[in-house]
């Protein structure tokens, strides 16, 4: 994996995972990023906490967060959805986070 390509990209402090595919992180507030390209399973079921404990040692583990945020435009930057989270991607170490969980099985299948 490479680094994010060009877009509204920074380093962020992890804080928690609020399940497998969506993560606190903070810049100067805190906020939930959904990750983009992956559904994981239900935090309530026995795969989703394994997802969710696969996230948290990737995430504490890391020597570097970088969140990118899709877009460039500073007007839908913060623009959040029902859930009060922005939808990106956090690379871990320069690897996709969405990545990682899809390599280990953790995305619903349908």
């Amino acid at each position: 994996m490479t680094a994010p390509e060009p877009g509204w990209t920074t380093e962020v402090d992890y804080i928690r995972p609020v399940d497998a595919d969506t993560i606190e992180v903070e810049i100067r507030r805190r906020f939930n990023v959904r990750l983009k390209d992956i559904d994981a399973p239900e935090r309530w079921t026995l795969l989703g906490k394994e997802a969710i404990e696969f996230v948290d040692q990737e995430l504490c583990n890391a020597e570097r967060i970088i969140v990118r945020i899709p877009t460039n435009n500073p007007i839908k930057l913060m623009d959040m959805n029902s859930f009060e989270r922005v939808v990106g991607e956090i690379f871990v170490d320069n690897d996709n986070l969405s990545e990682l969980l899809k390599a280990h099985g953790y995305e619903k299948t349908r």
